[in-house]
């Protein structure tokens, strides 16, 4: 869809938000955080709000805000004195609460503890009062912030002040977060012809609802479709699975590797959630040791996707007892790997035989005719040849793509070729297609077999082109012929089966001597050949990495110099030294990064480079920029990244042919150098994370042919004035998040811009840009996405309405716009937030919008004229609407939304709560009383967000919402009982800051997987009511009677992962009753009347246990029965009598302890524990 294009065009995907007082932890532990996030793959958005001015979020930072998953606020001591931080704190919470569980927000507390961001302590507290007495706030905004300070306590964080130093916390973090965003579905290929019946019989084999173990094996020939299979039927059955799923792709390869069964052990370690102490993992055996435990009380499915031999299968998931209902499907080419003998488990086998004639003869059609049969005249040679491939699904996709459009004399050839291979061989098969190439296009296919898959295409084909192939014409070929495609962010993709072809092309050149070979990426054939004096005549490209390397890091000139024709080299973590005058001539493409800072090489050849990407190369200064710059006159591309000796750009005067430039995360920089404007080729201008960076040069003005400019998170206030004569430009993104502290800073766009007549994406985001926008904007026929948000622009011109392509319109936070003007039709996403706005717009006519959001910023008394929201029934293909809009009336027209799936209303009017949609999935209200309402007509929802609700006896049944799967309920402050009764699917409960609430009665939860109770400070007891006929009246009767014992009945919570009790001051005592196998995490916090905590040991493979600042807690029962725990947390519980039994204990030695204020201080592990208890614990613990 052309949204989501616009989307990806503007990489505004933020994965983490970072938000923090500037003052208090920038140039510390906030930027050392930014840094290791940004290391491990992570986009992250870092705010910080001293870069701020007034009190608005800007239209980036609400974007980021929105599009972030992850929100990490670092709360130090006059975080709450920033009324910015506030705001954005309560925006990052709204989002949180809205999002169906798909973002979390994970807190630090810096220089503060919890009970400060939690208002019992003077900080915050009288930081607020402060603010609201100097501002003049209103009693709802300043209420807002306390909300959201407690609902991101309740939430467990890290606390600085534990740890000792912060580069372990830091190091906690990071891989909290890498372990969050990890996604378990998998792509599969385009046309899924005929697997409909095999998905079907394996998915009976795997029989997902038995309790017992299976082991499924997929085996067949190669190219048969046995991944493909796999992943079609992971992507199915994962999600019953939680995150204790694993496809782990490629074994066979992987495990070939130095050290590759290790880190195979230990991604499937992290893909299951276990990440503590699994990079001490060294050795297969131990690695076999932490899966067994691992996998022994987990509930699992495991993909291991082509295995050549059962001790693949040992190595990752061992021979020893599996939890029940676990199931591993393996795909192999080898029918006898399996043979694993245990009585416990069914190994069960699947043959994957060959597509049907039929189901051949449509795939093959599909490539070969661009549809789903063959022509009349060539049908009977088009079965002659699926006959020929033996219908293996890869072979037919590749000899279809390389016939199409072909004459019937090149169809006889190849099939004659065909016949000519063994009928198992589908390399022989595939190699048909790869001879039909020229000789450049098999130079182009090898190149990227070897090295570029995952590459930016635009990099390889300038390397090529330099290299005098025709780059363009050969990679189409390559996609037309389905050798090769091209994925997200125009990068290669191959199938693993033409890269191994590719690579095994290569070996061929020479099986005994790798140094005789054209291109060379195994590690150890590398060293081999680098070591050896002969010269290496034959190897054009090479990819060296040494980061694991004791041996070598450091490669002398003498030993480069050998390999002459040399035109790729991507060296990681190794350096060069000596004179390299003369060595690496041809080289075209060189990759660089994080070489040795001691070593450094002199007078490198870069005469004939064209791509030149340098990463966290320190010793690369002002003065040794400049003489790379002077000696590469032929670069094309040139980067670099995190290079932070640099302080300004070299004289660009040498170097005249360079199209893309990019600068990101040098952090010194200062200065772009005038003679950037000669650079009369350059097409992309990427300036992004240069702090230090204030102005640009008005000689940008003159890159004639610039067609992206980006300028991220600079300290850029305003974009020169000649870049709007560049008529070339396609997209401006000018994104400053700094705030606007002098108003000659300030600028208004240009009445010029309206001669970009190529512009698609214009985003100004930012406190500077004022005024009005130009009626000029409205000529700019291809602008597909505008965004403003955050700006000061105080009108929108009617010639907006002019743009028939415009689809993206962000105006979140212009507080200085009172009117909108009719709006493009062609509008998909329309995103508004105001103060000023006085009447509510008509937007009758946008009936191709699919999100639609409108929030009024304003203070409840102002009065904003709207003529009913009537018009919203016409906007039939809304997908999400969201409504914050004071003394307006729900729109009685919603019923008329049929593709409407979620819906947020705050703010409205609802004495007469309008009709909703069947369709809708998420609803979210406030100050809401008649849930009967909403039963009759919402059979379909499976998430409710109820918001200062004044109801004070809540009682809802499944039959009315049979399908809810999330239910949150939040500062109802009225509510005294809550009752759920045959609610069959809920997964979720939280409930949070009901302050009179007293009991929760249930029954039938037998789908519920988190429970969390939140800062109900008058919470008593659960009460379980129990199923007709069933003998529960015992446990309901305990737990009303003992009122404020909280007895956890396990029968009545079958599949609970997790608990959380936080914030409740009247329960006493906490009693699990009963075995458990499901629950993993049990959490109690902030709760100082609590004493005693018992029955833990029911709680069989429990793996966080946390407790903390539970001041009278005295005696925790069972934690010594723990046999699985992989973390205990215990701090601020000074009256324990006693933790851990050193001389019986069953908990596993790999268990990670952290106590803090209970005593003597103590991390590490069990078994450190263990032989340092006296000198870290006081005698009673």
């Amino acid at each position: 869809m052309a949204s989501s294009d616009a989307a990806t065009s503007l990489e505004s995907e933020y994965q983490v938000f970072l938000s923090f007082r500037g003052p208090d932890t920038r140039t510390g532990f906030t930027d050392v955080l930014f840094h290791n996030l940004i290391d491990a793959g992570i986009c992250v958005f870092r705010d910080d709000e001293e870069l701020h001015v007034g009190e608005r979020i800007k239209t980036s930072l609400q974007q980021a805000i929105d599009n972030s998953r992850i929100y990490i606020p670092i709360f130090s001591r006059t975080y709450a004195s920033s009324q910015w931080c506030l705001h954005e704190l309560s925006q990052i919470v709204a989002n949180t609460l809205n999002s169906h569980g798909n973002k979390e927000i994970l807190p630090i507390f810096f220089d503060v503890k919890p009970d400060d961001v939690k208002l019992k302590t003077p900080l915050y507290r009288d930081a607020i009062l402060c603010l609201e007495r100097e501002k003049k706030l209103s009693n709802e905004e300043v209420n807002a912030w306390r909300e959201a300070l407690m609902e991101v306590d309740a939430i467990k964080g890290w606390e600085v002040k534990k740890y000792k130093g912060h580069g372990k916390l830091i190091k906690l973090v990071v891989e909290e977060v890498v372990q969050k965003l990890k996604t378990k579905h998998r792509l599969v290929t385009e046309f899924l012809i005929g697997i409909d019946d095999r998905v079907a019989a394996v998915s009976e084999l795997l029989d997902v609802n038995s309790n017992d173990v299976r082991l499924i094996k997929i085996y067949g020939m190669g190219g048969i479709g046995k991944t493909t299979l796999a992943k079609v039927v992971f992507n199915q059955f994962s999600s019953q699975f939680g995150k204790y799923c694993c496809f782990l792709e490629d074994v066979r390869k992987k495990s070939s590797r130095i050290d590759g069964l290790v880190e195979l052990q230990k991604k499937l370690l992290f893909e299951i959630g276990i990440h503590a102490g699994t990079k001490s993992i060294d050795e297969i055996d131990y690695g076999m040791k932490r899966t067994r435990e691992a996998l022994y009380n987990k509930k699992v499915l495991i993909v291991l996707d082509d295995i050549d031999n059962s001790e693949q299968v040992e190595k990752l998931v061992g021979k020893s007892a599996l939890r029940s209902g676990s199931r591993i499907l393996i795909t192999t080419r080898n029918k006898h790997v399996l043979l694993i003998n245990r009585i416990e488990y069914r190994i069960l086998d699947y043959e994957m035989e060959v597509m049907s004639t039929d189901h051949a003869l449509e795939l093959f059609s599909r490539h070969a005719f661009n549809r789903g049969s063959p022509s009349a005249n060539y049908n009977d040679i088009s079965r002659e040849i699926i006959y020929a491939i033996g219908r293996l699904p890869l072979a037919l996709e590749v000899i279809g793509s390389l016939l199409y459009n072909k004459t019937q004399e090149r169809w006889k050839k190849t099939l004659k070729d065909l016949r000519k291979a063994p009928h198992c061989d589908i390399f022989r098969k595939l190699k048909i297609s790869y001879d039909a190439l020229s000789f450049e296009q098999k130079q182009i296919f090898l190149d990227i077999a070897c090295f570029f898959i995952g590459e930016d295409m635009t990099k390889a084909i300038y390397m090529w082109e330099d290299s005098k192939f025709s780059a363009v014409t050969g990679v189409d070929i390559l996609i037309n012929m389905s050798l090769v495609k091209i994925g997200k962010n125009n990068k290669f993709w191959m199938h693993d089966q033409l890269r191994d072809l590719g690579r095994e092309i290569v070996r061929q050149e020479n099986p005994i001597n790798p140094g005789k070979r054209t291109r060379l990426w195994n590690y150890e054939e590398i060293l081999d050949a680098i070591t050896t004096k002969e010269m290496k005549m034959t190897v054009q490209a090479l990819h060296l990495d040494l980061c694991k390397s004791y041996l070598k890091d450091i490669i002398e000139c003498k030993e480069i110099a050998r390999f002459e024709h040399l035109r790729y080299l991507k060296l990681n973590w190794g350096s060069f030294i000596g004179n390299l005058a003369n060595c690496l001539t041809e080289l075209r493409w060189i990759v660089w990064s994080n070489p040795p800072p001691t070593f450094k090489p002199t007078n490198m050849h870069l005469k004939n480079v064209v791509i030149l990407e340098f990463l966290e190369i320190d010793f690369i200064d002002d003065s040794e920029l400049q003489n790379i710059v002077r000696a590469a006159r032929r670069l094309k591309f040139f980067s670099l990244e995190r290079c932070e000796s640099i302080t300004r750009t070299p004289d660009f005067s040498g170097c005249l042919k360079l199209e893309r430039l990019t600068f990101e995360q040098c952090y010194n920089l200062r200065k772009i150098d005038g003679s950037i404007g000669k650079l009369k080729c350059l097409t992309d201008l990427k300036i992004c994370n240069c702090n230090c960076l204030e102005d640009l040069p008005d000689e940008i003005g003159d890159l004639v042919n610039l067609k992206h400019f980006i300028v991220r998170w600079c300290n850029v206030k305003k974009l020169p004035n000649s870049i709007w004569k560049l008529k070339s430009l396609c997209k401006v993104l000018f994104v400053n998040t700094y705030p606007n502290l002098d108003s000659a800073n300030s600028w208004e766009l240009p009445h010029a811009i309206g001669m970009l007549q190529n512009l698609e994406v214009l985003m100004l985001e930012g406190p500077y840009l004022k005024g009005q926008l130009p009626s000029q904007i409205g000529s700019l026929r291809f602008l597909r996405a505008l965004y403003l948000s955050g700006s000061c622009v105080s009108e929108v011109p009617k010639t907006i309405s002019m743009l028939p392509r415009l689809q993206i319109l962000d105006l979140m936070r212009c507080d200085e716009i009172q009117e909108l003007p009719l709006l493009p039709t062609s509008l998909t996403h329309l995103q508004v937030s105001f103060r000023s706005l006085k009447v509510l717009p008509n937007l009758s006519n946008l009936t191709n919008l699919v999100n639609l959001e409108l929030y009024n910023w304003g203070r409840g008394g102002d009065k904003l004229y709207a003529s009913e929201l009537w018009w919203i029934g016409r906007l039939s293909k809304l997908v999400k609407l969201s409504l914050q809009l004071h003394n307006v009336r729900a729109p009685a027209a919603l019923v008329s939304l049929p593709l409407l799936k979620e819906l947020h209303l705050y703010g409205l009017e609802l004495q007469n709560f309008p009709q909703l949609p069947w369709s809708l999935q998420k609803l979210g209200l406030d100050n809401f009383n008649s849930i009967g309402s909403l039963s009759l007509i919402l059979r379909n929802l499976s998430c409710l967000l109820l918001y200062k609700s004044p109801i004070q006896e809540f009682q809802l049944d499944g039959l009315q919402l049979p399908n809810m799967m999330d239910f949150k309920v939040t500062c109802c402050v009225s509510l005294e009982r809550f009752r759920l009764s045959s609610m069959r699917t809920l997964k979720e409960l939280r409930m949070s800051d009901c302050k009179k609430l007293l009991e929760i009665q249930f029954s039938e939860l037998e789908s519920l997987e988190e429970l969390d109770i939140q800062y109900c400070e008058s919470f008593q007891r659960l009460v379980y009511m129990g199923e007709a006929g069933h003998d529960c009246n015992e446990f309901a009767n305990e737990s009303i009677s003992c009122g404020r014992k909280l007895i956890l009945l396990s029968r009545a919570f079958n599949k609970l992962e997790s608990f959380t009790l936080v914030g409740c001051h009247k329960v006493v005592e906490i009693q699990v009753v009963g075995k458990s196998e499901s629950w993993k995490y049990f959490i109690l916090s902030t709760s100082p009347s609590v004493q005693i905590l018992g029955g833990l040991s029911n709680l069989q493979n429990l793996k966080l246990l946390c407790i903390d600042h539970n001041k009278g807690l005295r005696v925790v029962e069972g934690l010594d029965d723990l046999e699985f725990l992989e973390e205990l947390k215990v701090f601020f519980c000074r009256s324990l009598e006693r933790l851990i039994d050193v001389s019986s204990t069953k908990l596993p030695n790999h268990c990670h302890i952290h106590i803090h204020d209970c005593g003597k201080d103590f991390r590490g592990f069990l078994e450190s524990y263990k032989r340092h208890r006296v000198l870290h614990l006081r005698p009673r613990l």
